[in-house]
């Protein structure tokens, strides 16, 4: 059986499941709310984002607002459409891990391999799709035991559709947007036959008094009989 680390997202959504309005806006965290991240962010072996967030949000996933060490950065890009100038890919602030596909230009493998970040490169599954269940294995391979997944949306549901989630804890801003990215942003199921089945662990007011942090385990995996498992 293949060994893979124990998944955590971590995102926060309006009142209506979004984490980002149509126009790509996404800042809905409280100070606390952020405090929050950057403390499991500590308490994590690695952080991992998908292309869309690194191209938007252009983040640093660093330990800035709690003292802790840096995690390793993960980046899912199997296009490589992300900026070889992109603040995570400065390494020195922290490691910073690139799993891309053969779909991949070799030129900024290059140029991403000399700025001293690590490159996974798996097969490419059509158009730039790559395996995370490769992708999660080679990050346990490295030492990888816990890993915070934070988005976007299509990264979010590749892995629980993948059955490769153990933990969702979503704080709920009083937002609504009535439109844009949801917290899983995919196909969806038919049904709460299909769904995973998830037990409630904890919840909680947050200081700010105005949002709620919900914890939720993964206790059994989506019941579909498929074999799409790609990102």
């Amino acid at each position: 059986m293949l060994k893979t680390p124990y998944v955590i997202i971590f995102s926060t959504m309006t009142i209506d499941g979004r984490i980002a309005s149509p126009t790509g806006y996404s800042k809905l965290s409280c100070p606390h709310d952020l405090k929050r991240l950057h403390s499991l962010r500590a308490e994590v072996d690695a952080v991992m984002v998908g292309a869309n967030t690194v191209i938007k949000d252009n983040p640093r996933l660093t330990v800035r607002l709690v003292k802790g060490r840096n995690p390793i950065r993960v980046i899912v890009d199997g296009k490589l459409r992300t900026p070889v100038n992109a603040r995570v890919y400065d390494v020195s602030e922290a490691k910073t891990v690139l799993i891309t596909s053969t779909r991949a230009e070799k030129e900024k493998i290059n140029a991403l391999r000399e700025k001293g970040v690590k490159i996974i490169v798996l097969e490419d599954q059509g158009e730039g799709k790559i395996s995370l269940v490769k992708a999660l294995t080679s990050l346990y391979d490295l030492g990888v035991r816990k890993i915070l997944v934070e988005g976007g949306g299509k990264l979010n549901w590749s892995l629980i559709r993948e059955n490769l989630v153990n933990e969702i804890r979503v704080t709920i801003a009083p937002y609504i947007f009535g439109n844009g990215v949801s917290i899983f942003q995919g196909k969806g199921y038919r049904n709460t036959r299909e769904s995973p089945k998830l037990k409630l662990v904890n919840v909680f007011k947050c200081e700010c008094g105005n949002e709620i942090h919900v914890i939720y385990k993964v206790m059994s995996h989506a019941n579909i009989n498929s074999t799409y498992r790609l990102l």
